[in-house]
């Protein structure tokens, strides 16, 4: 059952790849950073209008094939969200939510917010989008097996998954409280536990802005959990942080499932 809802899942995150373990830098260049988001807004500008070709010259030497033969999502619209550099800032992970029509079961076809991440890397002087073909075998259901006839098939033929209900999708991973009272200049903790046989990556991201013009730092103590591992991440607002709610959101790769928080900043 839902079935369907998994592929889709699995083949937006496609296009990305486990983590490298270098640690993220925190940040960028100005320059850097400016380039690299307009790149991105070239790239899925173009998947907006449908002209995947134009896209073509964004896309790394390596992975332009793999960029052709891929299914691309109907995207509607999209917001760059979190954005985590390394290899000295020529790597980066962004978090892209992609506003495409999902088929449920239960409501039919809806327009709806999905995080995908999305890998960039300099190639030639320029912020390129890359594919990683191993991120497809690497998923919180345990590495999957490719059919036997892999070795004709497209770049875009998923492997064999198996069947996970909607209810056992949405609560792969669990966190210990949704709601957090953040004194300035106070640490505070959130525990996340990842209860599937296979790895899990975490990144925290602001709905609405970037989470550093918030005023919180969000830190894990690790962004990539096993299965049954539990991971903590602490929050700290700084002395300039607004005062009130702030919403925050930990997004879970490869599923897509965001556990939602609201964090309430105060002096006391």
């Amino acid at each position: 059952m839902y079935r369907f809802l998994i592929l889709f899942l699995v083949a937006l995150t496609a296009s990305g790849q486990t983590a490298a373990p270098n640690q993220a830098l925190d940040k960028p260049p100005q320059d850097v950073d400016d380039a690299l988001r307009a790149r991105i807004k070239q790239f899925y500008d173009y998947h907006v209008s449908g002209k995947y070709r134009q896209a073509e010259p964004l896309v790394a030497e390596e992975s332009k094939d793999d960029f052709y033969g891929l299914s691309k999502p109907e995207l509607h619209g999209y917001k760059i969200g979190n954005i985590e550099y390394s290899e000295n800032f020529t790597k980066a992970k962004v978090v892209i939510v992609g506003a495409m029509p999902v088929l449920l079961a239960w409501a039919g076809g809806k327009i709806m917010d999905m995080p995908f991440a999305s890998y960039w890397k300099i190639e030639n002087g320029l912020w390129c989008w890359y594919y990683n073909k191993e991120a497809l075998r690497h998923t919180p259901f345990g590495d999957v097996k490719t059919p036997p006839d892999a070795n004709v098939a497209k770049p875009s033929a998923l492997p064999v998954m198996p069947t996970f209900s909607l209810a056992e999708l949405q609560s792969a991973l669990k966190i210990d409280r949704t709601n957090i009272q953040l004194i300035i200049n106070k640490p505070a903790t959130v525990k996340v536990t990842n209860t599937l046989p296979g790895p899990a990556s975490l990144t925290v991201a602001c709905p609405y802005k970037d989470l550093a013009e918030t005023g919180i730092t969000a830190t894990f103590d690790k962004k990539d959990l096993k299965g049954g591992e539990t991971a903590t991440l602490t929050l700290v607002a700084a002395p300039n942080t607004k005062l009130g709610n702030i919403p925050l959101q930990i997004i879970i790769s490869p599923t897509n499932q965001v556990l939602n928080l609201t964090v309430k900043v105060t002096t006391e």
